[in-house]
């Protein structure tokens, strides 16, 4: 089991912001979606919008290579603020 994260430039119905994304071998499992003020998390579970899924895609079809990859411990700070307090 391979974990990696990713981050990449998005466009939706929120404007312009990125993405981090968390997948496992060729799997998303957890996503951030970041536009200005408005932050977004999905994950196997569900999401804190309803307009917003998590990416069915397998991560060889999304683009990503090497230079997309960011450190875990980013990815779970965005992860830790979109979700917020329990």
């Amino acid at each position: 089991m391979i974990r990696k994260y990713f981050k990449h430039w998005a466009e939706s119905i929120l404007g312009e912001g990125i993405i981090l994304l968390e997948a496992v071998d060729d799997e998303v499992t957890r996503q951030v979606e970041i536009y200005g003020e408005t932050i977004i998390w999905c994950d196997r579970m569900g999401q804190s919008d309803d307009r917003f899924m998590l990416a069915d895609q397998p991560l060889s079809n999304l683009g990503l290579g090497p230079e997309d990859e960011v450190a875990e411990s980013d990815f779970e700070a965005a992860w830790a603020t979109a979700r917020g307090p329990r």
